[in-house]
C-alpha cells in the first residue's frame, strides 16, 4: 500500500498536526497517564506508570474487563496493559520471525497486531479492550481491497475547513500508482493555483478548483471529501446515520465518489430519511412481525456480504460496523 519510495513533500505542519488531533481519540491527546502491569505466573510482579516509573504493587482484582476498568480507575490512568512476563520474549520472537525489511509500515503494523491478538485474553489484556475489538486482516486482503476500491493513477483528496471559513484546517492529497501510495502532499502543493484563504471562503462552491489543480499537477481524483471541522466531529461522534443527514443537508461534499461509495452512501441516505418513519411504523406492528422483519433484514445483509458484492468483502470485516463499536472513544 505504501511505496518504498514514498515521496512526502509540501507538507503543511499545521495541517499535519490538525490531522493528528482529528484522528486521535481525545483521551489519548489529553495528558493522562497509562499503566503497564507485568505478571509472573498470574501474580503481579511489577507495576509501571507512564511519567512516574515503578510504583508499589497495588492488588490486581482480576483480569475481566470490569476488573481491569476498576483497576485503571484506582491507578488514575487512561489505559492499562497487563502482560505475562514470559510472553514478552515469545511475542518479540514472533515479531522477528514475521517482519521483513521490504514490508511497509502498514504491513509491519498488521504483523505486530496479529501477534498480540493471538494472546489477547491469554497472556495479554488491555483496558480499553482494543486488542479484542481491532481486526487484523492479512496484508494481501488489505492490498486487494485497496486495489478494488481505489483505481491506479488516481488521487485521494480530503479537506477539512475551519468553521468560520477563514482557512483550511487540514488537507491531504495522496497519489496511487502501481498499487501503492507513491506521493503525499498537503494543500501547499497547489496553493499557487488555488489560494487557501480564497478557497476556504466558498469551499462548497469552489471545491472543483481544487480537483482541477490536483489533476493538473498530480492525477485525476477518484475520491474527494470536503467538510467543515464541526460537521466532521458531528459525524465522528454522532449516531450511525449522521453522515447521511449531513449529506442531505449539503454540509458534506464527496465528489468524485466511486460507484461502491455511492452504494454505501445511498443506503445510508435512505436509512436517514426513513429512520423516524420506520421507527414509528414498527411501533404499530406486533412484536412477532417486527422480529421476522429484523431476521429477514439480517439475512439479506449477510447474503450481500457473502456474495462478494460488498466493497469490504475481501477484508473479512466491515469498517463501518467496526467504527460504530469504536467511536465512543472519540467523544470528549
Amino acid at each position: 500500500m505504501l511505496s518504498p519510495e514514498l515521496a512526502l513533500y509540501d507538507l503543511d505542519t499545521r495541517h499535519w498536526k490538525n490531522w493528528w488531533h482529528l484522528l486521535t481519540p481525545p483521551g489519548v491527546l489529553t495528558p493522562r497517564r497509562w499503566a503497564l502491569a507485568i505478571l509472573d505466573g498470574g501474580t503481579l510482579h511489577q507495576l509501571i506508570i507512564s511519567g512516574e516509573g515503578a510504583r508499589p504493587l497495588a492488588p490486581l482484582p482480576g483480569l475481566t474487563s470490569k476488573a481491569l476498568a476498576a483497576y485503571a480507575r484506582t491507578l488514575d490512568v487512561a489505559a492499562l496493559i497487563v502482560i505475562e512476563r514470559r510472553l514478552i520474549a515469545e511475542v518479540a520472537a514472533e515479531f522477528e520471525a514475521a517482519l521483513r525489511i521490504d514490508q511497509d509500515f502498514v504491513a509491519q503494523g498488521l504483523v505486530i497486531l496479529r501477534a498480540l491478538k493471538k494472546h489477547a485474553g491469554h497472556g495479554v489484556w488491555s483496558e480499553p479492550p482494543l486488542l479484542e475489538l481491532l481486526p487484523a486482516p492479512s496484508e494481501a486482503a488489505l492490498q486487494r481491497t485497496f486495489d478494488l476500491l481505489v483505481p491506479d493513477r488516481s488521487a485521494l483528496v480530503a479537506y477539512v475547513v475551519e468553521d468560520d471559513r477563514s482557512r483550511v484546517h487540514a488537507s491531504i492529497i495522496a497519489v496511487k500508482a502501481d498499487g501503492d501510495v507513491t506521493r503525499v502532499v498537503t494543500h501547499r502543493a497547489i496553493a499557487d493555483l488555488v489560494p487557501e484563504v480564497a478557497f476556504a471562503r466558498d469551499w462548497d462552491k469552489g471545491y472543483r478548483r481544487v480537483l482541477e489543480a490536483v489533476e493538473e499537477r498530480f492525477a485525476k481524483p477518484s475520491i474527494a471529501l470536503f467538510v467543515e471541522r464541526a460537521t466532521l466531529m458531528r459525524i465522528v461522534t454522532g449516531p450511525s446515520d449522521q453522515l447521511a443527514r449531513e449529506l442531505n443537508a449539503k454540509r458534506v461534499v464527496i465528489d468524485p465518489a466511486p460507484a461502491w461509495l455511492l452504494g454505501l452512501l445511498g443506503g445510508a441516505a435512505v436509512a436517514a430519511m426513513a429512520g423516524r418513519a420506520a421507527t414509528a411504523l414498527a411501533g404499530m406492528l406486533p412484536q412477532a412481525t417486527r422480529d421476522r422483519a429484523s431476521a429477514l433484514a439480517s439475512r439479506a445483509r449477510d447474503a450481500f456480504k457473502d456474495s462478494g458484492a460488498h466493497p469490504f468483502a475481501l477484508l473479512g470485516f466491515d469498517p463501518i460496523e467496526l467504527w460504530s463499536r469504536l467511536k465512543h472513544h472519540y467523544r470528549p
